[in-house]
Order: C-alpha cells, then sequence, then structure tokens
C-alpha cells in the first residue's frame, strides 16, 4: 500500500464532504462530491508534503489501515475521528511527480529557475 490515510466524512450539513489526515494534522481538505474531495486531498497532500521537503524535514511515515486501527484502539481521540469516515490510502504523487509537486512550491515561494529544453534524439 502506497500513500496518506484519509478520513473522508459525509457531509452532515449537505455542503461539503470533509478530509483529514491522521498522520498529518496540518492537512486538510474538502470538496462537493466524493471524487472533487478525494482530487482536492491529494492535491493538498502533495503540497503539505512538499513543503516539509522543501524545509529539509522528513514527513511521518504513513501507516497501513490495520496499523490505523490498531492505533485507534490506544487513541480514544483517533477513534472518535474516525466515526462515520471512510478510510481511503491517497498516493500524494499519483499522476505527478516530485519533481513537479517541488516546482511548484519552488514558485509558490518564490525559488527561481528555469528549465533546459530537451534536445530532441
Amino acid at each position: 500500500m502506497t500513500g496518506y490515510i484519509a478520513l473522508i466524512h459525509y457531509p452532515l450539513d449537505g455542503l461539503e464532504w470533509r478530509v483529514s489526515f491522521p498522520d498529518l494534522p496540518a492537512c486538510r481538505s474538502s470538496g462537493r462530491s466524493l471524487d472533487e474531495a478525494t482530487a482536492n486531498a491529494q492535491r493538498a497532500l502533495t503540497e503539505h508534503l512538499s513543503e516539509w521537503l522543501v524545509s529539509d524535514d522528513l514527513p511521518p511515515p504513513a501507516r497501513t489501515p490495520g496499523e490505523m486501527l490498531l492505533a485507534a484502539n490506544d487513541d480514544p481521540q483517533l477513534a472518535r475521528r474516525m466515526v462515520g469516515a471512510v478510510l481511503r490510502a491517497i498516493d500524494p504523487y499519483q499522476g505527478t511527480t516530485l519533481r513537479h509537486a517541488a516546482a511548484g512550491m519552488a514558485a509558490q515561494y518564490g525559488f527561481y529557475g528555469e528549465e533546459r529544453p530537451r534536445r530532441r534524439a
């Protein structure tokens, strides 16, 4: 399994699906549909992990669903957050590369650089 476990909550207010990552508490997302919420969560996760890489720090390791369920036995706060949630592993770099994610962060934080044109063989 690759990716971080996301807790996806049904919109009780009828507006938006909420997504959070127990391993990365500061990373949150939402969307009007389950597909939109998942896509937004993937983007948020990619940007969040890219911030860790820019700061030369390592993000916490992703837990497997089994590890997450075992952790909920010992952590009542995590267990409450998991009630009614769909657990889904979200791969932060699916459809993108680390280079693209880092380039996006560099543009956001003002690092400059230029791509060299590739030669055709």
